[in-house]
């Protein structure tokens, strides 16, 4: 294996590694938004924003955390 094939699969491999990590951590952060909703709090914004994925949901939930913490469900 010459000089450029060994540098060229090193740094495919540490892109590999650093978007698994950034997959990773949002991941985590959607589950960590979504563990403290209740479920009713979940459906109504996924049904004002629809279609949403969960991030989708956990982002405009902490964008609007106050408006949403003041409704009643």
């Amino acid at each position: 294996m010459n000089k450029i094939s060994k540098y060229t699969l090193q740094s495919i491999i540490i892109a590999i590694v650093i978007a698994g990590c950034i997959y990773g951590g949002r991941v985590e952060y959607t589950d960590d938004v979504l563990s403290g909703m209740s479920l009713e709090k979940y459906q109504y914004i996924h049904d004002r924003i629809a279609p949403a994925s969960q991030y989708d949901v956990a982002q405009e939930y902490m964008k609007n955390k106050k408006f949403y913490d003041s409704k009643i469900y």
